[in-house]
Parts: structure tokens; C-alpha cells; sequence
């Protein structure tokens, strides 16, 4: 019960790669996180590191050997060593003043993020194009690595300058992390078909799988995440809506900088860092959106809050060169917890995690549910474009299907590009297993009955 109450606070993937490179960027002088990196594989696949520095790269081509960049420090190439799963980089600031794309005599990111939005409706495909379909897969987890967890929670000897120290064994962490090692604390797999008729879009849910409970929970399915669209003029991010950094009067909100040019779907774009121009934390967003250079179209951008808790919503697009069309095929949320003890805004509220460290005060030792974090994953796939659609009950923007929620193994497996994992598989049964014993469905099922 406990664990499952831990998930209902964060409340509310798989790619076709078959070569994965894991790792974490970090500057060396300071060994502090590189979030934003770029890392570049020998075929030209690229990714950028998280809020964490952490990043994962995969292709469809044996990988070799990868680049890792970052504005201001020196490039480095890592060579790969068979069985090495995880690779540290540390990368050095350089001297030498960076070269920077010119475009005009001023700040080169202002000209290109006005010819980004004075080309929005050419490049948006809900104004470019008549019609599409497509459908999703969804994965959403609450989860913790166990390799980042402290090693003194598990270990009665812990390392000093000078030979070992014995320790007491924190239980309660020590428990965590056996927990947390053997399955996630909750887990959510959604399939959607998406249409969209000028202007109606609808989702329609036509499979939910959620561990703990056999009818979904409507208020996780509604809850939005991140945008659907990165050309709204207000960018929403779990639940919290902000001007978007390509808003007509984005100008007067944020600060950009020309960061790089990488090559994506072998097409050449900038790669431009925003930030908001207020000097408060966690006071708007910040990110990196990459803009195709012949047509100004976004093609992936990196949306962020950085406070208490580290937010990012992550897009990817595919280009369609018939329509000269970047299409979204992918979209990554996460949310981890941050290294200050300051307040955010999210869901329409200020929340006070570890209050304001008084001066005298001890800062807050880190226990092992600190690593927590909250990942969704969403891949669109069968997509139709300009074909005559008709949305059927259109006043409805979600609707699910009566069997959405009894949908068999083969259905899931016909979706899922990726079988499950051990760890996957025994979160369904661990939690369907509480659920049980605990009666948690039933009750939630009673307190609705009370509030309506």
C-alpha cells in the first residue's frame, strides 16, 4: 500500500534500434551532470544527454565509436568496447571562443527563431495538412535505477581513505532498493488511434493495461502530460500550460543562443538553446529545439522546468519529403527529483517539497526513493495523411472502447516493438497481488460513489 501511495503522487518505447549505447556527460573539472549534450553515433544517429546528463543511443547500425559535444568544452570521441554497457564522459571547457553559424549581424538565434515563427502555419501539420490518422503506443512507469542508489544502504562495510568502516544498514532504504530492483512501483500501457479532421483531433483508446487495477483509472488516461502539438502558442507540461518559445511574442519571454548544427533524418538543423529571461528558478521553461534550416520547421525540440523537480517533455518528428512536413513520431516525458530545496508551480498550484533550508540548517540527506523518477514513452506508427476521415462521436476528445480494458496478451504483443522485461512483467503481477490483498480497487471504487 505504501509503495502504490508513492505512484499516486507522480499520478496522474521502444524503438526499432537494435544497438543501444548507455552513458552519462559530465564536466570534469566540477564532475557535475552535462544535461543537453550532444552525442553523435559513427552513422550519423544522434541524441542529446537528459536533465541528468544521462543519454541513450540507439541505431539500426552497429555502433562503433560516438562523438560527444557541448557548447563552451571540447569535443570527445569515445571508442566502444565490446560488453561495456555504460560509459562516463567527462568533457573539458576550452579557451578558444566558440564558432558560431552567422546569419546576420545579430544575435544569429533571434533570425532564425523569427523565421521559425513567421513559418509556423507552413510547417504545423494541423494547419498544413487536411486530415491524418495514426496510431500509439504509450508506456509509463514509476521507477528507480538501482545502480544509482547509494551503496552504504546495502553494505555494513563502507569505503574510506584508509581501509573499510563498519556501518549500520539502513533498513528501510536497504528494502527500497531490494524492492525496486525486482520491479518498477507502477506501471501503464496505453494504445491510441489519433484522427484528425480540420480543426477536431480525437484520441480514441483502444487498449489500457494498468498494474494494480483491472478498470482504468480515468483521472491517469485524461491526465495530459506534455503537449500534443509543439506549435501551440502555449506549451503545456504536466498540466501547466507556458508561452511557448516559438509564441508570436516569444521575443519579450526568452533568451536564445545558437548551440550547434546537426544533421537529423539527413537533413541539416540548428540547434538552439531558450531560456527564460526571468531570473527567479523554476520560473518558466528552457530547453533546446532543433529548426531544419531550409524550412524552419521543428524537428525534435526538448522542453524543460528546472526546480524542485526536474521536468522534461521531450518530441521527435520524422520528415515527409512529399510534403515537406517534419510529422511527430515520438514523445518522451520524465520527471525527477531536483538538488534544491526550492518551490514550483505545477498543476495550477505551488508544492513545498523540503520547505526553505533555514541558513544553520543540515541540507537533507538523500534516501534511496530520492532516485525516483516518473518516464512516459510514446511511438506513432501507421500514419495516413490527406485521406477522407470521419471521427465518429466528434464532440468527444478521449474516447475508450467498451474492451479497451479486456484486451488479450496478443493484442499488447502485436503493439509492444520490444517483448517486456523481467522487471515489466513482475510489476503486473506484484501489484495486481496487492491491489488484491489490499482492496485498493474497491475502495477507490467506494470514495467515488461518496463524491458524487
Amino acid at each position: 500500500m505504501k509503495h502504490l501511495c508513492l505512484l499516486f503522487f507522480f499520478f496522474t518505447f521502444s524503438l526499432q534500434a537494435q544497438f543501444r549505447v548507455n552513458g552519462i556527460v559530465k564536466e570534469s573539472s566540477a564532475n557535475k551532470p552535462l544535461p543537453f549534450a550532444t552525442i553523435t553515433a559513427n552513422d550519423g544517429t544522434n541524441t542529446i544527454s537528459d536533465v541528468d546528463g544521462k543519454f541513450s543511443l540507439l541505431s539500426l547500425k552497429r555502433i562503433v565509436s560516438f562523438d560527444v559535444s557541448y557548447i563552451g568544452f571540447t569535443k570527445s570521441t569515445v571508442v566502444i568496447v565490446n560488453d561495456k554497457p555504460f560509459y562516463t564522459v567527462f568533457l573539458s571547457p576550452k579557451r578558444d571562443d566558440l564558432k558560431e553559424v552567422v546569419v546576420s549581424n545579430e544575435n544569429p538565434a533571434l533570425t532564425i527563431i523569427k523565421k521559425v515563427i513567421a513559418n509556423k502555419n507552413a510547417n504545423n501539420p494541423q494547419k498544413k495538412l487536411n486530415s491524418f490518422e495514426f496510431k500509439s503506443y504509450n508506456k509509463l512507469i514509476v521507477t528507480a535505477n538501482p545502480d544509482s542508489i547509494d551503496g552504504r544502504i546495502d553494505s555494513v562495510f563502507v569505503e574510506k581513505s584508509i581501509g573499510k568502516k563498519f556501518t549500520k544498514i539502513d533498513s528501510s532504504n536497504y528494502k527500497f532498493k531490494e524492492i525496486i530492483s525486482k520491479h518498477h512501483l507502477f506501471q501503464t500501457e496505453k494504445v491510441s488511434q489519433y484522427q484528425f479532421d480540420n480543426p477536431k483531433l480525437k484520441e480514441t483508446i483502444l487498449g489500457t493495461k494498468m498494474a494494480g487495477f483491472k478498470q482504468p483509472i480515468y483521472e491517469v488516461i485524461a491526465f495530459n502530460l506534455q503537449s500534443f502539438s509543439i506549435y501551440d502558442s502555449s506549451y503545456e507540461l504536466f498540466e501547466t500550460k507556458y508561452n511557448s518559445p516559438i509564441a508570436n511574442d516569444a521575443l519579450q519571454d526568452y533568451n536564445y543562443k545558437l548551440l550547434d548544427t546537426v544533421s537529423i533524418n539527413g537533413r541539416n538543423t540548428y540547434m538552439v538553446y531558450f531560456k527564460n529571461k526571468k531570473k527567479r528558478k523554476a520560473s518558466g521553461l528552457e530547453g533546446v529545439i532543433y529548426i531544419d534550416q531550409n524550412n524552419y520547421a521543428i524537428a525534435k525540440a526538448v522542453m524543460r522546468i528546472k526546480g524542485v523537480l526536474d521536468i522534461s517533455g521531450i518530441h521527435e518528428f520524422q520528415y515527409i519529403p512529399k510534403e515537406n512536413l517534419w510529422f511527430p513520431i515520438q514523445k518522451t516525458f520524465k520527471i525527477v527529483k531536483g538538488k534544491n530545496d526550492d518551490d514550483i508551480k505545477i498543476l495550477g498550484g505551488t508544492i513545498q517539497f523540503e520547505g526553505d533550508l533555514e541558513e544553520d540548517s543540515k541540507p537533507h540527506k538523500k534516501a534511496a526513493s530520492d532516485y525516483v523518477y516518473l518516464l512516459s514513452q510514446t511511438n506513432n506508427f501507421d500514419i495516413n495523411y490527406n485521406i477522407p476521415i470521419q471521427i465518429k462521436k466528434s464532440a468527444i476528445s478521449i474516447e475508450i472502447k467498451e474492451d479497451a480494458v479486456n484486451r488479450p496478451e496478443s493484442f499488447w504483443n502485436s503493439y509492444r516493438k520490444d517483448s517486456l522485461d523481467i522487471r515489466s512483467q513482475k510489476t503486473y503481477l506484484v501489484l495486481d497481488s496487492i491491489s488484491v490483498k489490499k482492496r485498493i480497487e474497491s475502495r477507490l471504487r467506494f470514495g467515488r460513489k461518496i463524491i458524487n
